[in-house]
């Protein structure tokens, strides 16, 4: 009898052992199923907060080109000058100790009321030109309203629905490369010119009470492209968390417009870096190809069917470069560590309006050359000299450059391009001579 009652109460430890156990794993669960929730309700939270985010800050973005439009277009319609600060202005600025944030990086960016008296004593300081003003600010009133009529209606509508977002960035990409690639090229020369004027725009800083320093408002068209990708990467990565599948292929595939679109934008700020270039490139349009290709200097007669030099020449690495209106021919540093965006020095240039292409050149299948079409010296060379020989005019053609590509198809696919635009723009020409003949 009393061991059938010890192996009851040992079955019973047992029982009781093995619902504490499931009681555990239960609670144990329960616990992770707890966990997974509240993981998902953050994730949830924080993609709320990122579209939030990334419209909040669209609207401030448009308020910062509005700001920036709105202090600075008004010197590009009249005369720059900046009225020096009376004793009463200089009391006030050594009492409150005011400082003005508009040295360059390299300078101390507090101005002491010393420096400002000496800055300000004397005469007007008078700043740019109306056309350094305009070059300074580039594009910047269109860009704002672009995004003031087009982007930021859109995007409210397209935080609602994964689909338009994708959309927009899709169907806005070509807009967006060419109005921030038109404003990254000029980047190099509105920092030249804020360079040359910033005690002028240090005064005018102070005068008009204004937060940022004009580069730290300039620099904001070229820092937008780069917060849309890290928001629609943000968005991409959580929603393939929450398992969307399919919303995060759309913000993935909005992703891959604007990089192609800031990869765009940053070729464009490396060409602006270009030197000597007599060219405001940022009114040539849109960049079309650029590439790679070597040239020789020219030598003996440069009439048409001439074969190359027999002269033995290094060629000269360079780099071409194809825009709606020029044709832009760099050199580039052979050993140079940036392969990716090699240092740029300006050789020469010809407007489309102006060339023809001849693609067959001796027994050369990798090379091919353009000619000037007008009353022209030729002796042109393509590294820009002149062949003291020749002075006479040619009306026919003068060859301007002599390139020579890695391979017949990529040569045949610049022929191409070239050719192209010719024919589009001479359509063109001829389309709107037409028109003034109907009108007259």
């Amino acid at each position: 009898m009393a061991e059938l009652e010890d192996q009851l109460a040992s079955e019973l430890n047992i029982e009781s052992e093995e619902e504490l156990e499931e009681n555990e794993l239960g609670e144990k669960d329960l616990e992770e199923k707890d966990i997974d929730s509240f993981v998902r309700e953050m994730q949830i939270t924080k993609l709320s907060q990122l579209l939030s985010e990334l419209l909040e800050t669209e609207r401030k973005y448009v308020r910062d080109l509005e700001q920036v439009c709105e202090d600075y277009l008004t010197l590009s319609k009249e005369h720059c000058t900046c009225n020096s600060l009376d004793r009463k202005t200089l009391k006030k600025v050594r009492r409150r100790g005011l400082h003005v944030q508009s040295l360059p990086d390299s300078a101390d960016k507090n101005y002491s009321a010393e420096m400002f008296e000496s800055m300000a004593s004397g005469l007007d300081m008078v700043g740019p030109s109306r056309i350094e003003i305009r070059q300074m600010l580039g594009n910047i009133e269109d860009i704002k309203d672009y995004h003031k009529r087009v982007m930021l209606p859109r995007m409210e509508e397209a935080v609602k629905d994964v689909k338009l977002m994708r959309s927009l960035f899709q169907s806005e990409h070509s807009r967006l490369s060419r109005k921030y690639g038109r404003y990254c090229i000029n980047n190099t020369r509105s920092s030249i010119i804020i360079d040359q004027n910033i005690k002028y725009f240090s005064l005018y800083q102070f005068n008009k009470g204004l937060m940022l320093r004009i580069d730290g408002m300039l620099i904001k068209p070229i820092q937008r492209l780069t917060r849309y990708h890290m928001f629609l990467s943000s968005l991409a990565k959580t929603c393939k968390e929450l398992g969307f599948v399919e919303a995060s292929h759309e913000y993935s595939a909005a992703l891959e417009s604007i990089l192609s679109a800031a990869n765009h934008t940053n070729t464009m700020m490396w060409i602006g870096k270009m030197e000597n270039c007599p060219l405001d490139l940022s009114g040539q349009g849109q960049l079309l190809k650029h590439g790679k290709v070597l040239t020789k200097c020219l030598a003996g007669s440069l009439k048409k069917g001439r074969r190359w030099s027999t002269r033995s020449q290094k060629p000269t690495p360079c780099h071409l470069f194809l825009f709606q209106q020029t044709v832009v021919l760099c050199r580039t540093s052979e050993n140079c560590v940036q392969q990716h965006s090699p240092h740029l020095c300006y050789l020469d240039h010809i407007s489309i309006n102006q060339v023809r292409i001849r693609d067959t050149i001796a027994d050369n299948l990798n090379t091919f050359e353009v000619h000037k079409l007008e009353n022209i010296k030729v002796g042109i060379s393509v590294m820009g000299q002149q062949t003291p020989s020749v002075h006479k005019k040619d009306t026919k053609s003068g060859v301007i450059m002599r390139l020579e590509c890695e391979s017949e198809n990529v040569k045949d696919d610049w022929v191409r391009a070239i050719n192209s635009e010719v024919k589009q723009l001479r359509n063109m020409a001829r389309s709107l001579s037409s028109q003034f003949t109907l009108l007259s």
